[in-house]
């Protein structure tokens, strides 16, 4: 291991954190906007009754430009970094294709990047055949704060191609920006009396409100610079027979109809609806997936980096833990210094939605839930439930018990998951009859809804809308100082000190170190879940005849599944069978129901006391700071004193995450990192601020 020649660097203070830890009160129940009954909804009957939409469907979906049947639209996705941009389209015939692209003002100097066609056999309802999905990608190109025009052709001949028509696209600032969130727009999943045709019914209300919903998102966030979409872009989820790939491809033409797409870029995960068939990877041209980890049919995995933050989109129909951990290693180690570190993927693992929060999604909470704590994921954006549910700091299935009743935590342990609603209003569905222990907010009011999430140095803010406009939740922001480190990062530090043999310590700091690093390891082992060997199960037989999980989560065998006296079941794993599972249902749920346990109180729910936490993290790194070099001729070097006003002057010191919470740090960047955590917490709930100076030493190695 590479050791930095200055460990610790003379004269260098450390930034000063504040965390607000809640006193020792119950967790309290979500709040919400609404909680529906979904049968009583008007909303499908108030769209087709609308006015503005039969004028719609008269004059442009069926008539006029007849948008139902261009499946053909083109998709921008974000490359792998900004100055990287994506392209993908449809043609009948299958030429070169390209893009011309320019900034504006400057169309003469124009630049033609060529691409691939690939062959793909498509039609949709309306008649319309395909044969190539044409792939262009732009790379090192595009500078910030900056307007771009662009034309594509199916088939690049020189001065004489045929161009599209004009097309804008702005690029933004990196070091602070936004985008969209939605989710399961589940194009043509309403239900007519005439799916599976030219004029299905299903589809056209569905694109209809999934454009106001954009609209809207746009109008609400004019700067955005691109959408995150949580999978189940479509409805019809089998691609087997051709009336099934039709209907596909007439959903497609739904869901890409809205006009912002054409100069807003796309980040589609894959949904259990998209992951039957190859159309989503003709649509999307994703970026850094040529290793297809995580794949199934549709597609795989894919990451891309925006300035400081790391984007993450996992394949949760591919339960391939191994895979996927490959795969987040790479993306991890595109951008070690990701200020945020984003996951999404669809299946809801801690969600709130009455079909598979506590079914199917748990079944892949199994597997996906280990990988967010692993990595030190910030935040995780779900789709799925149909329902939009925000959750408290989670921690290996435990609720971190920060104060969150200002709408903000400030470096927190744990990851926060977020639900997102319908994206279109095409399907709605009703929530838990009981709130999981781990959720904060959660709401099914039944109208479209979209996030945005606005990202900066030091905060993650997101707020959720109705396709209105009006607010759908509360705002809930994330800060982050320089100084943030997680649990596993602190103990990581400590360890690779200990454990280094190239400076000499005294032997009265070292076993200080030791013994608030075993203190700190004491609250981590009394928080951690016992190895779960549902886990190596479901990865070890995956795909292969002896998988007891079907589908999207499901349990395959009855004898696994969860049963009660009276012989009722429900579509998840028996107590006893997963120890993760056993924590974060059984603690609450009854056997064999979606129904909380008659005894269950909110002081029984698995949670990590944050003040203990905070003080054990802060013990460990005042005893990194306090440790003491023997010299070679027998002296020793004791720290230095605080500086004056050192937690002050120096708040603007860089120590920004470079690792997946695994890995110690190493170089110069370990010891830069280690920070000043709570050294006391007000009574209850305060948010106390210490400075804490390094040594003035400098220590060979």
């Amino acid at each position: 291991m590479k050791r930095s020649k200055n460990l610790l660097r003379k004269s260098a203070a450390l930034a000063a954190m504040s965390t607000v830890l809640v006193s020792q009160a119950p967790l309290i129940n979500a709040f919400a906007y609404g909680e529906a009954d979904v049968s009583q909804s008007t909303f499908k009957q108030d769209t087709d009754n609308s006015a503005d939409f039969q004028n719609w469907l008269s004059n442009v979906w069926q008539g006029g430009e007849k948008a139902y049947a261009q499946t053909e639209n083109i998709a921008l996705t974000p490359g792998s970094d900004a100055a990287d941009l994506n392209f993908s389209w449809y043609s009948a015939g299958k030429g070169t294709p390209a893009v011309k692209v320019w900034k504006d003002g400057s169309k003469s100097s124009a630049k033609v990047v060529t691409g691939n066609a690939e062959a793909i056999s498509a039609e949709n309802w309306q008649g319309k055949s395909y044969s190539a999905a044409n792939k262009v990608n732009i790379a090192d190109y595009f500078e910030e704060n900056t307007q771009y025009h662009y034309q594509y052709t199916d088939n690049y001949t020189g001065d004489d191609s045929v161009w599209s028509a004009e097309y804008d696209y702005t690029t933004k600032a990196t070091d602070k920006f936004s985008v969209i969130l939605t989710g399961d727009p589940q194009v043509g999943a309403s239900g007519s009396s005439s799916d599976k045709s030219a004029n299905d019914a299903s589809v056209a209300r569905d694109a209809y409100n999934w454009n106001k919903t954009m609209q809207q998102a746009l109008k609400t966030c004019p700067d955005a610079s691109f959408l995150l979409s949580a999978g189940d872009q479509i409805n019809q989820s089998g691609a087997a027979k051709a009336e099934d790939k039709k209907t596909r491809e007439s959903e497609y033409a739904g869901y890409l109809y809205p006009s912002v797409f054409r100069s807003l870029p796309i980040a589609a995960t894959i949904g259990n609806h998209d992951m039957a068939g190859a159309d989503y990877s003709a649509h999307f041209n994703n970026p850094n997936s040529e290793d297809k980890l995580g794949s199934t049919a549709a597609g795989s995995d894919f990451y891309f980096n925006y300035g400081d933050v790391l984007f993450i989109s996992l394949n949760s129909n591919n339960r391939n833990q191994e895979e996927h951990r490959t795969f987040m290693k790479k993306a991890v180690a595109s951008n070690p210094d990701a200020k945020w570190k984003v996951v999404i993927f669809h299946s809801d693992i801690y969600g709130s939605g009455q079909p598979h929060a506590d079914t199917d999604a748990a079944t892949n909470r199994i597997v996906f839930a280990p990988l967010m704590d692993e990595f030190n994921i910030d935040i995780c954006l779900t789709g799925h439930d149909h329902t939009f549910s925000r959750s408290y700091q989670i921690l290996d299935g435990n609720v971190v018990d920060y104060d969150i009743s200002s709408g903000s935590v400030t470096n927190p342990d744990g990851t926060l998951y977020i639900t997102t609603g319908s994206g279109s209003g095409s399907k709605y569905y009703n929530l838990l009859n009981y709130t999981p222990y781990y959720i904060a907010e959660r709401t099914n009011a039944c109208l479209p809804s979209f996030s945005t999430i606005d990202f900066s140095s030091g905060s993650l803010t997101i707020k959720t809308y109705d396709y209105n406009g009006n607010k759908y939740a509360d705002d809930f922001t994330i800060n982050k100082t320089n100084t943030d480190m997680s649990v596993d990062e602190v103990i990581n530090n400590a360890e690779a000190l200990i454990n280094g043999t190239e400076v000499n310590y005294t032997e009265a700091s070292m076993n200080s170190l030791k013994d608030a690093l075993s203190a700190l390891k004491k609250i981590k082992a009394a928080y951690t879940t016992d190895k779960d060997p549902m886990l190596a199960d479901i990865v070890n037989n995956y795909g292969k005849d002896t998988d007891r999980v079907s589908g999207y989560g499901s349990v395959k065998n009855a004898a696994d599944k969860s049963t009660s006296e009276s012989g009722k079941s429900v579509n998840r794993f028996k107590k006893g069978v997963s120890t993760l599972l056993d924590k974060t249902i059984y603690i609450q749920a009854q056997e064999g129901a979606q129904a909380q346990l008659a005894d269950y109180k909110s002081d029984n729910a698995p949670k990590i006391d944050a003040r203990a936490l905070e003080n054990a993290k802060t013990a460990v790194v005042n005893a990194i700071n306090a440790l003491t070099v023997q010299e070679d001729n027998n002296t020793v070097t004791e720290p230095s004193a605080p500086a004056e006003g050192s937690s002050a002057d120096n708040s603007s010191t860089n120590n920004s995450s470079t690792d997946n919470g695994k890995a110690p740090q190493t170089g110069d960047n370990m010891l830069a990192r280690v920070y000043a955590c709570m050294a006391a917490a007000a009574a209850g709930i305060g948010a106390v601020i210490v400075g804490i100076r390094k040594k003035e030493d400098i220590c060979e190695r």
